[in-house]
């Protein structure tokens, strides 16, 4: 309201345009209005002659008001020569001749919706207009998509993450033009193959400054490799130039603020000359001329195309919406006890995977998207921290070269056939290393290995030169049921490995039962053994050797029982046998030998002619891992191999930058999803870091800590609700750098897993909080979400809350956006969430046209035309207790009213009738 009332005083309005539904809230602020539907048929009555006076080019055509640095919107003025210009251009480029039908379905303050509005209407094309929907404007995307009805639209990047998931194989659009923010390469591609490549992608670039767009690039998933999708070649009667400080072109490939000529440059702020002399800049090689000056940074490649890059101020851009971080923080400066904000991008946890040594613990390398690393001021992990305390304890677990020695005595004294052990081989340097160097001291093992379908052919060739060297026999297990493992493992871990091991360890198991065999080698790496055996333990306080040994034991025997598609496609029979762990035993070789990984490989090259397989990329023998390491940084956020590479390190297997170097991977996604589809494995949408999910984080310092409720309390008076922020973390001062200035790289990064929760749990009581934490659970990827936890705390979005309320639906529990943001918890949400079955059985008791007609319209709001699944529900909630003749009349009565509905019913009423009186 407070955002609105400025708007109307600022643009200084005789004549407010308005419809009844708006009356209420506009109340107060306007003198003079016009309310379109009320007064409609007046307006109609007006002579047309009256409406057509005569208009000059440079005369306004519209303001759009974006955000202010200083808290203050400030209003864009576009003319109608600058408008004209795009228009035209964008109908003989995008149209080329021909006639498309568009959808109009996005804000009029938005000035995508220009492109929608205007196109069709000067060239003779359809507009199908979508009305607002209580349940916002991304629900209405999705709808346009499934209609069918229009052949072009116009979206965000982001609204690509609301449809990716949809069929488009029988889809009317042939074009997507697609602006607003960066349009990363990978985003384009994956829509690009959902069409099954017929489609043309049209990446558009330009501010509201510039009028729509000035430039744009028709997108090309054979040329275009970069990690964004260049923003083309300037449109007609526009030019954009890349220049230093000094407004001197900069060389090409070298980057520099992109600035804007031509016809589409606005002319100016509304009301604000010290910006617009700020920002509108005279041209240095055309007198007379004006160059906006975006604040983008771009270069020039060497096709000549220009390239988005980034910001070179605080403003922001997440989404299409340009952000100052200026008027979020002025709106925040206005709460009591806060003294200094500073609001910024925080990147999607995925892309802090790939972060580099700055933001990685300066001992470990552990990167600081991981949950568990917490990096203090020194950027050392929280890991770390406690591992200097234990480090003596630590080290006692692990034993000596002599102490093998004895064991490998042991081994042989018990062995009962000239194969005196199973060694688990990878085909990895780790594994290939602990194999010869077990035979070098005397033992003669069987050599088992999984081929699960995908292991590399430089892995294969390692591991045969390896066994014909050392003249072993080598064993391959194989199972029918790899796929399903994989998609298990995938849905229960977010990677592939774990699937992997436990397979591996089940057939070993059971080759070793059968040949008598009583001890089992692995070749885990230190860093392995105690990510996974030991630090749980360590920080239970179990430090004694012979007491980690058996609870090793324990968790053994429950791992192996449990009913997961191992169990049920491998058999766990062998496992039935309490004694099992007691016949068979492991023997982890790095336990025995502290030895760097460059001597591992230095030993294998020489020793057996090891070689890193070079068709995967990494020392890994698996080509399907990198679909597994993929998945899991997009879902978890952070890297699976991240905690126990940082093991290694601190044990002394790896240097820093070496397990930094091996974590940092180059993923074709293309190539993931293809891997992904042939395994059967539906990827998660909402974790889709293809389509990164950057989000705004705002830093406070205030000497008491504020509830997040009351700062986005605060922030919605003045705010659109796309703008404020997702988390607020309070700081007791904020940290500056040299020259006196706020350091925004060392501000504390929101950790992933990480979230704000109510004080106490509380569990959910009935079907729809049930429903819904599952829900949020999935989507959030957080464990243990109470009913009175809020949804923004724990890290939800706008994005996050669409798919929420596409999920429900699917359980039929009926809620909108909106009423996410107006009821945050569970418990609230489900107090107004309305399932199928009680849309109608509340309105059941009395049947007719005035109390069924407004159950049967909320209904229809959120499943238009749903007829076989509202059927159904009818009958779940009359169970046939409703006078069917008078369902029959509210049925009616609501079609009446539902223009949409009218030929659908007619066509299947039939069917309505023989289920109702069934």
């Amino acid at each position: 309201r407070e955002r609105i009332a400025f708007m109307l005083t600022d643009s200084n309005s005789g004549v407010l345009l308005t419809l009844k539904e708006n009356e209420q809230a506009l109340s107060g602020l306007v003198s003079n209005s016009l309310c379109l539907d009320r007064e409609r048929q007046q307006i109609e009555a007006i002579d047309a002659k009256m409406l057509s006076p005569s208009i000059h080019p440079n005369e306004t055509a519209y303001i759009i008001y974006t955000s202010g640095s200083t808290g203050r919107p400030k209003g864009v003025l576009v003319g109608h020569r600058s408008l004209s210009n795009y228009i035209g251009w964008a109908r003989d480029y995008y149209l080329q001749g021909g006639v498309l039908d568009f959808p109009l379905f996005s804000s009029l303050s938005f000035d995508l919706t220009i492109t929608s509005l205007f196109v069709p209407l000067v060239s003779g094309g359809r507009l199908v207009i979508y009305p607002d929907s209580p349940e916002g404007a991304e629900i209405t995307i999705r709808s346009v998509i499934s209609d069918n009805r229009v052949d072009i639209i116009k979206l965000t990047p982001s609204h690509l993450l609301l449809i990716q998931a949809m069929d488009f194989s029988a889809s009317r659009i042939k074009k997507m033009i697609i602006g607003g923010e960066d349009l990363k390469t990978s985003s384009a591609r994956k829509i690009h193959r959902y069409f099954g490549g017929d489609i043309q992608l049209f990446n558009e670039y330009g501010p509201t400054e510039g009028t729509v767009a000035c430039s744009v690039h028709l997108f090309d998933a054979d040329e275009d490799q970069g990690r964004s999708v260049p923003i083309g070649q300037p449109i007609e009667n526009a030019y954009l130039s890349v220049l230093d400080d000094n407004l001197n072109r900069v060389p090409r490939g070298v980057k520099g603020e992109l600035y804007i000529g031509g016809l589409g440059v606005a002319k100016g702020y509304l009301n604000r000359p010290d910006i617009t002399q700020e920002r509108f800049v005279d041209n240095p090689f055309a007198p007379g001329e004006t160059l906006y000056r975006t604040g983008d940074v771009a270069r020039l490649n060497e096709k000549g195309q220009f390239e988005y890059v980034g910001r070179n101020d605080q403003q922001l851009k997440i989404r299409g919406l340009r952000i100052e971080a200026g008027e979020i923080e002025a709106a925040l400066l206005g709460v009591d006890t806060i003294t200094e904000v500073v609001v910024d991008v925080a990147p999607h946890p995925s892309t802090l995977a790939d972060a580099q040594q700055a933001t990685c613990c300066r001992v470990c390398g552990l990167s600081n998207n991981h949950p568990k690393a917490q990096l203090d001021q020194e950027h050392v992990c929280k890991i770390c921290r406690l591992y200097e305390k234990q480090k003596p304890l630590a080290q006692s677990y692990f034993r000596t070269l002599e102490d093998l020695a004895q064991q490998i005595s042991r081994i042989k004294r018990e062995a009962t056939s000239t194969q005196d052990c199973i060694m688990l081989l990878s085909g990895g340097k780790d594994s290939s290393y602990a194999l010869c160097r077990l035979v070098d001291m005397g033992l003669t093992p069987l050599v088992f290995t999984l081929d699960n379908g995908y292991i590399s052919d430089g892995a294969k060739a390692n591991m045969q030169r390896l066994v014909d060297y050392l003249g072993l026999e080598l064993v391959v297990g194989k199972t029918a049921a790899m796929d399903d493992i994989f998609v298990d493992s995938l849905k229960r871990h977010s990677n592939v490995c774990n699937g992997c091991f436990k397979t591996i360890y089940t057939l070993s198991m059971n080759i070793a039962r059968e040949r008598g065999i009583k001890h089992i080698c692995t070749g885990l790496s230190r860093g392995q053994i105690f990510e996974t055996r030991i630090a749980h333990l360590f920080q239970q306080g179990v430090f004694d050797a012979a007491r980690i040994d058996q609870r090793i034991i324990e968790a053994r025997r429950a791992y192996h029982k449990t009913d997961d598609i191992i169990a049920r496609s491998l058999g766990n029979e062998v496992f039935c046998d309490e004694g099992i762990f007691d016949q068979v035993e492991y023997l982890d070789f790095y336990r025995y030998t502290d030895v760097t990984l460059a001597e591992v490989l230095d030993y294998l090259k020489v020793r057996v002619g090891w070689v890193r397989p070079a068709d995967t990329g990494r020392s890994t023998n698996c080509l399907i891992n990198e679909a597994g390491i993929h998945v899991h940084k997009r879902e978890r956020g952070y890297h699976n191999y991240a905690l126990p590479y940082s093991w290694d390190v601190r044990l002394g297997h790896k240097e820093r930058d070496a397990a930094l170097k091996e974590l940092q991977d180059d993923i074709d996604t293309d190539k993931v999803s293809q891997l992904l589809n042939a395994i059967g494995y539906q990827q998660n949408d909402a974790h889709d870091s293809d389509l990164e999910d950057d989000y705004l984080v705002a830093y406070y310092v205030s000497p008491v800590e504020i509830p997040s409720s009351v700062l986005r309390s605060q922030l919605a008076r003045t705010l659109a609700r796309e703008v404020i922020p997702r988390q607020f973390i309070r700081l007791s001062i904020m940290p500056l750098s040299s020259n006196g200035k706020i350091d925004r790289q060392t501000l504390p990064r929101p950790q992933s897993g990480q979230r704000e929760r109510s004080r106490e749990y509380a569990a959910p009581v009935n079907e729809n909080e049930i429903g819904l934490v599952k829900l949020w659970t999935q989507m959030l990827s957080v464990e243990g979400i109470g009913v009175n936890d809020n949804f923004f705390d724990l890290g939800g979005d706008s994005i996050i809350n669409i798919q929420i309320v596409s999920a429900a639906r699917d359980l039929g529990i009926h809620i909108t956006p909106q009423q996410i943001f107006d009821y945050p918890t569970i418990r609230e949400l489900s107090a107004v969430a309305v399932s199928v079955v009680e849309v109608v059985a509340q309105q059941g008791e009395v049947v007719g046209e005035v109390t069924m007609l407004p159950a049967l319209q909320r209904f229809f709001a959120t499943q238009p035309g749903d007829v076989d699944r509202f059927s159904q529900s009818v009958l779940l909630a009359c169970d046939g207790t409703l006078d069917p003749a008078l369902l029959e009349q509210a049925v009616q009565c609501l079609v009446d009213h539902h223009d949409g509905l009218r030929s659908r019913f007619s066509n299947e009423r039939g069917h309505w009738l023989s289920l109702i009186h069934i």
